[in-house]
């Protein structure tokens, strides 16, 4: 019993010793460092084996099956060390294995490719060929038999004289600089490369240098050849003789037509010579596409200017339809009077007017804040300047008398030009006639009487006319005296009271003035109310027949242009004194007549027309126009009081500029030069290098200008469409195109491209 017990355990060792015993052989792997490898003939590669599964770590190693290599495939040591034959193999590859020596299946491979040297080029003879047939001998080392001159990446005819020298032959059909490289058979075997130059002695130019057309246009080109007797060429669009539909079509007597859609590539007319049918002239087209360019100029009038959305919206509904939805559109918000910072008020401002979709009425508040103004020079607080803000936003598409009360009763406006306690006279004081003197001045009649076109009228002596007297002055006065703060309880005052601005100023009856007024010569009672003699003297001033031609024409100088022809402004007054239902003041029908007038619409105005924009509107517009997002104004906003517009804080109640302001040397009016000097023009350019530049290297906004900019006429193209709708001058297209970098750096091309443009006179100046 026992001796079968140990024979079957005998059997389960000698079993268990034979598993033991076979079990590494199948758990044996092989890997090889590197797995492919290109190695030139005659030059080594040394190869590493790593063996897993047993403490035998040994290889052997062959060649395409051959223990050791041979001459034919290479040789590799028992170290792994692989020498490539002194010619390449056939299919130039050869397959070096790594077996281990204690398991046969297993190995790992190595790809090896043999090539032969890479060639050198030490010169090419001659450097300069003229276009046709040509011979060239190339001189250099390591040129085998079978190598090939390249022109360009081409083969060319190439005859082996020796290993340093080879001979080709070759056809130029391109003017300009030609890549000469030599190929030795097999891959991964192509030398560095020198230049030769294709010249031609025939020159070919074309006239005009570029043309901007519509679309559908036509422009003769002339061709001029030197060189040769013969001016025969051949035009071509893009390079298809006589061009296409696409870009284009060009009769042979150069006669080109505009397509009737702006294409998608940049467009370049060239004439070639029928000499060598190779060396040819060229002339840049650029498009004006006259949707783009109408709309482009009424949203820089109707908004702080268009963005790629508002473009393609305004397109599609019209204009019309535009101003009906901006009519209808909310009003930005503005931040609570409970807690309102002078910060406040400047940050909503301008992101209002930069983002805003309440477009028109953000421009109709900009133009009526260098109207009726008040200033944080004075009114230090937020809660001092946003209500008059929320008085010019409510009212910019209401009624002008309800915007000329409401302001008269502002407590804002109360303490910015004194109006508020001021009490009848009494020995020792008189009413305050500042705010008397500015609403005739600066908010409705102005100085001169005017007629409807908003010329003065001239007495016999041929002076202008005074529209008031010192004397309508103290009478206003008089009549605007009697008004106080209101306060958080909103009960009426009995007595002048302090500081406190929600809210209109509220009358104090005892304070008031009780006699007769003569204003303007007409006559207020005595014995009003503070109430009464406020309404009377704001119709007698509302009723004035000066009111019309003096806001029109402020209006048309801030939205359209600052020299708008008497016609002009006769036509928006007419608006202004009847709406077409007998309304007088409708700002809605004023703001339509402005902007839509033929003057406004003309997209080919006199070089005339147009407006200087401010530092704040020429900022939002770049910032729409290209996409940039303007961060927080807290941030910056100190930085348009280096260019002569302080946010919300003009230097007097004449705003920033004077309306009449005419630029230096001109007869012509200018408002906005007046703050446009040498220092606010580099403060501007400063000011537009850090947006560009910022993050280093290029704004992230204008990447898709990097895209094309490649193509020094695309990426002026491009930089046309997006800020002047394609009417971009030659001019200005060949100063830019002169002032690109020379390097191959698109960043340094986009930046140069957008800030010359930007701070140009083409884009500077609203037309």
């Amino acid at each position: 019993m026992l001796q079968k017990v140990f024979l079957r355990l005998g059997v389960l060792f000698i079993i268990f010793a034979i598993s033991s015993a076979t079990a590494p052989a199948f758990a044996v792997t092989v890997t090889v460092s590197p797995t492919s490898a290109s190695v030139p003939v005659g030059g080594t590669r040394q190869l590493s084996a790593t063996v897993s599964g047993t403490s035998n770590k040994a290889v052997k190693w062959s060649v395409n099956g051959i223990q050791g290599g041979n001459a034919t495939v290479g040789f590799v040591n028992s170290r792994g060390l692989y020498t490539a034959p002194a010619t390449p193999p056939s299919g130039w590859t050869v397959t070096v294995r790594a077996t281990s020596v204690v398991a046969l299946t297993a190995f790992a491979t190595c790809t090896i490719t043999v090539r032969n040297q890479i060639p050198r080029i030490t010169s090419v003879s001659p450097t300069t060929l003229s276009p046709g047939a040509f011979t060239l001998t190339v001189n250099g080392s390591r040129f085998v038999s079978g190598a090939q001159v390249l022109w360009n990446t081409q083969a060319l005819t190439t005859t082996f004289i020796s290993s340093t020298q080879l001979r080709a032959t070759g056809n130029a059909t391109q003017l300009g600089g030609a890549f000469i490289s030599v190929a030795n058979p097999g891959p991964e075997a192509v030398s560095t490369t020198l230049t030769v130059n294709v010249v031609s002695s025939l020159a070919v130019s074309i006239s005009p240098s570029s043309a901007n057309l519509t679309l559908g246009a036509t422009q003769q080109f002339q061709a001029t050849v030197t060189g040769s007797a013969s001016q025969t060429v051949t035009w071509k669009v893009n390079g298809v003789t006589g061009g296409n539909a696409t870009v284009g079509t060009i009769t042979q007597s150069g006669l080109y037509t505009a397509p009737t859609a702006v294409p998608s590539v940049s467009v370049a007319v060239s004439a070639v010579s029928a000499v060598d049918s190779l060396t040819q002239g060229f002339a840049n087209i650029t498009f004006q596409n006259p949707t783009s360019i109408t709309y482009g100029r009424f949203l820089e009038q109707a908004t702080f200017g268009p963005t790629a959305q508002s473009m393609t919206h305004a397109q599609q509904i019209g204009m019309q339809a535009f101003l009906d939805e901006q009519f209808n559109m909310p009003e930005s918000a503005w931040p609570p009077l409970a807690t309102a910072t002078r910060s406040d008020a400047v940050v909503s401002f301008f992101l209002n007017a930069a983002n805003g979709q309440d477009q028109l009425r953000q421009r109709v508040i900009h133009a009526l804040s260098e109207v009726i103004v008040i200033s944080m020079n004075k009114n230090t607080n937020g809660n001092e300047i946003v209500p008059w803000l929320q008085i010019l936003s409510r009212n910019a598409f209401g009624n002008y008398r309800t915007l000329l009360r409401e302001i008269t009763v502002d407590a804002s406006m109360g303490k910015f030009l004194d109006m508020v306690n001021s009490a009848k006279p009494t020995a020792r004081s008189g009413a305050n006639e500042n705010y008397a003197r500015e609403i005739l001045q600066l908010f409705s009649i102005g100085l001169y009487q005017l007629n409807q076109n908003g010329s003065p009228q001239l007495d016999a002596q041929g002076q202008p006319i005074p529209t008031y007297t010192q004397n309508d002055v103290r009478q206003l006065a008089l009549a605007f005296t009697g008004w106080t703060y209101g306060d958080a309880t909103g009960t009426l005052p009995t007595s002048l009271r302090g500081n406190y601005y929600p809210g209109a100023m509220q009358p104090v009856q005892s304070y008031h003035d009780l006699t007769q007024k003569v204003i303007l010569g007409q006559t207020l009672p005595a014995n009003q109310t503070a109430a009464q003699d406020l309404d009377g003297a704001i119709d007698i001033i509302f009723n004035h027949p000066n009111l019309a031609p003096f806001i029109c024409t402020r209006l048309i100088r801030a939205l359209v242009t600052s020299n708008p022809t008497p016609a002009y402004i006769s036509r928006v007054a007419a608006v202004f004194n009847n709406n077409g239902a007998g309304v007088r003041g409708d700002m809605k029908a004023v703001i339509r007549a402005i902007l839509l007038d033929a003057e406004a619409r003309n997209d080919s105005p006199p070089n005339t027309f147009g407006r200087l924009r401010t530092p704040v509107q020429h900022t939002i517009a770049l910032m729409r126009a290209l996409g940039l997002s303007p961060g927080d104004p807290s941030q910056y906003a100190y930085l348009f009081g280096t260019m002569g517009e302080s946010l919300l804080d003009a230097p007097s109640v004449f705003g920033h500029y004077s309306p009449m302001f005419r630029i230096p040397k001109t007869t012509m009016f200018g408002p906005e030069f007046q703050i446009y000097s040498a220092t606010d023009a580099v403060n501007r350019a400063n000011w537009f290098y850090s947006l560009f530049y910022n993050p280093w290297p290029i704004n992230p906004a204008l990447q898709p200008f990097v895209s094309v900019a490649g193509n020094s006429t695309a990426l002026i193209n491009a930089v046309d469409n997006a800020l002047l709708y394609g009417r971009m001058t030659p001019q200005t297209r060949t100063a830019l195109m002169n002032a690109m970098p020379a390097m191959y750096d698109n960043n340094q091309k986009v930046l140069t491209a957008i800030y010359l443009t930007a701070t140009s006179g083409e884009y500077l100046v609203q037309r």
